[in-house]
């Protein structure tokens, strides 16, 4: 599995308070995690929906998983807005990236005058590749 990772991941520590953000930039290298949807490494079956809100929110979307992957596909790193901890399903807490961009649905490509998409995911870190979405949804 390559290295997705733009930080040294063994000096991240778990917050001590609620403070959930992490300072430095960008945890994981969008241009790798792109270029292994396009090589279809990273497919539908790779996508972990991590919170029961993300998966309300894609139902209510409807957007499927192949969305998910397409959109994080059309990211830039001007996109980014912030890293942050974000506790999952299991309890489990894992540093995730979170980006917004607009999206022209019906097209299928960003679009200034799209909707405002939010997406928080980060990957999992067992060896195998699965990206682990936090969140994702539009700002009407």
């Amino acid at each position: 599995m390559p290295d997705l990772w733009k930080i040294n991941r063994t000096l991240l520590q778990l917050p001590r308070s609620s403070r959930r953000s992490i300072a430095g930039g960008p945890l994981f290298d969008l241009f790798m995690l792109q270029a292994l949807v396009a090589d279809g490494e990273l497919t539908e079956d790779e996508v972990w929906v991590a919170t029961d809100r993300c998966e309300r929110d894609l139902e209510n979307e409807r957007w499927s998983y192949e969305d998910v992957l397409h959109m994080l596909s059309c990211l830039s790193p001007a996109d980014f807005k912030k890293a942050e901890w974000c506790q999952v399903k299991r309890g489990e807490v894992y540093p995730c990236d979170v980006y917004q961009l607009h999206f022209d649905f019906e097209r299928r490509v960003r679009n200034a005058r799209g909707l405002e998409v939010y997406m928080k995911f980060s990957v999992t870190d067992d060896g195998q590749l699965s990206l682990v979405l936090v969140s994702c949804h539009g700002s009407r």
